[in-house]
């Protein structure tokens, strides 16, 4: 795999799929099934409620009791995580339409998982205050907003990345 020509179509890539999400109402659809998924997901995990927002500009709120958290993520920044996971199996060179299709399909409902379970969490990690929940927090906001694109790409799509990489090559059989 020639360097160069992997960055140049990852750049492309994500340059375009980032001006048709922006540009398009997609990052909104995937932020409103995540909070449809979380608002399901939630109350059987860990029994609070997910209130919509009751105006524009005001978060959702997770509700339990008399006690309310308000979601005070920023989903487009959640949601926009796709772009570069989407963008890393456009660029990725040697494999058919059909397979790219297939890991693009299975790695952005890994996404749409992780960055629901980050929603679910939200209220255990911030109404519970303490040196386990920051640690937690932190550690999932980090791995959700900054390493979930590669790690699923590089995982969906490791047998498929064996060839460029002569570590993980299968030995020949004699």
């Amino acid at each position: 795999m020639k360097k160069g020509r992997f960055l140049l179509s990852f750049l492309v890539a994500f340059g375009a799929i980032l001006f048709l999400w922006s540009r398009t109402p997609l990052g909104d659809w995937y932020s409103q099934a995540m909070l449809a998924a979380a608002a399901i997901i939630g109350p059987l995990t860990h029994g609070w409620l997910l209130e919509a927002a009751h105006s524009a500009g005001e978060h959702p709120f997770w509700v339990r009791g008399t006690a309310r958290v308000e979601l005070q993520i920023q989903f487009d920044a959640l949601a926009v995580g796709t772009v570069p996971l989407l963008s890393l199996f456009l660029a990725t060179p040697g494999i058919s339409w059909n397979r790219r299709l297939r890991h693009i399909s299975i790695g952005v409902a890994a996404n749409f998982c992780l960055d629901t379970a980050i929603v679910v969490l939200f209220p255990l990690l911030v109404f519970y205050q303490n040196d386990f929940t920051d640690v937690t927090g932190t550690f999932i906001g980090m791995v959700g907003f900054v390493g979930a694109p590669v790690i699923i790409w590089f995982t969906v799509a490791f047998a498929d990345l064996r060839q460029w990489l002569p570590t993980f090559k299968r030995p020949a059989v004699a």
